[in-house]
């Protein structure tokens, strides 16, 4: 078993999704499912069992990930040891935002011939301050709003993060085309109460709104899913809706549509300042300055002042 494999089944371990891993690896699906394969293969049991979901690791894959883990740990130690040179790494946590992966592709070409070992992870809000505060990744992307800038201003404080504005957006309404709302110019909560609010991350909501008005209007009472993929599935099926702030850019599918989400008195409101955070004495170094710049030139581009 090489290096390599055991660094592709602890992405997939971290994942839980062969999809995932395969665009955080820069790898195929089919090539991340065959070097599995050869190394289950070569241990003589499964490491980890297919889902409706993704995948789950199996008890001995358990134990086989976190041996891994530390002999992984090790051989980079050894590295820097003897060739004085610490593995280069660059990884961004955020949320599910195509301008984030379009920037950091942008930033895999640029620097592939400079030996960095690159990740890009794809999760909900909470998890996305964990991997920075954790080190897992030096930048996170993410959301304030008056319903959580108060909440997740003090996690940040108290991980040591701090918060950098980029630009200010919109909540939207997030609607597949042949919703019975989906040719309006603007929709209320109230407008909502009939239709099924689906998302794969509760925590979002809370991001969107206060607890008085999820109450309200029932939006603690979503379907939740553990995937976008699945999340779309419904919100087509079920007639049904989700939020997504006004940077959505070249992810917009003819499928669905994006409704400005309106307030009773007939203004657009809901605005969110998008930002990244790192840790509070981290140094941005030319990956990091580079990768913050593409995102601003995306933002530019697709009409957002940064």
């Amino acid at each position: 078993m090489t290096l390599q494999q055991i660094k592709y089944i602890l992405g997939v371990a971290e994942s839980g999704s062969l999809n995932k891993a395969s665009e955080r690896l820069f790898i195929s699906q089919p090539s991340l499912s065959s070097s599995i394969h050869d190394a289950e293969d070569e241990l003589g049991f499964r490491i980890f069992n297919r889902t409706a979901r993704g995948v789950e690791a199996t008890d001995s894959g358990m134990e086989f990930i976190r041996d891994a883990g530390d002999l992984y740990a090790r051989y980079e130690r050894l590295m820097k040891k003897y060739t004085g040179k610490e593995i280069k790494k660059f990884s961004v946590s955020a949320l599910y935002y195509a301008f984030a992966r379009k920037a950091f592709v942008e930033i895999v070409n640029d620097f592939s011939d400079e030996g960095y070992d690159f990740a890009f992870r794809e999760k909900k809000a909470s998890m996305v301050i964990s991997d920075v505060a954790e080190g897992k990744s030096e930048i996170g992307i993410l959301y304030l709003s008056d319903s959580n800038r108060e909440s997740i201003g003090n996690v940040l404080k108290s991980s040591g993060l701090t918060f950098h504005p980029l630009t200010e957006c919109n909540a939207f309404v997030y609607l597949h085309r042949k919703h019975p709302l989906a040719e309006t110019e603007s929709i209320s909560l109230d407008e909502l109460s009939e239709y099924r609010f689906i998302t794969f991350d509760t925590d979002d909501v809370k991001s969107f709104f206060s607890e008085e008005v999820i109450d309200r209007y029932g939006l603690n009472q979503a379907i939740t899913v553990a995937d976008r993929a699945t999340e779309l599935n419904l919100i087509e099926h079920l007639d049904g809706y989700t939020f997504l702030s006004g940077v959505f850019g070249e992810e917009t599918s003819e499928d669905f549509v994006l409704v400005p989400l309106r307030n009773p008195d007939g203004r657009i409101s809901h605005r969110f300042e998008l930002g990244y955070i790192m840790k509070k004495d981290a140094a941005r170094n030319e990956i990091s300055l580079s990768y913050i710049d593409a995102i601003r030139r995306i933002l530019h581009i697709a009409g957002f002042s940064c």
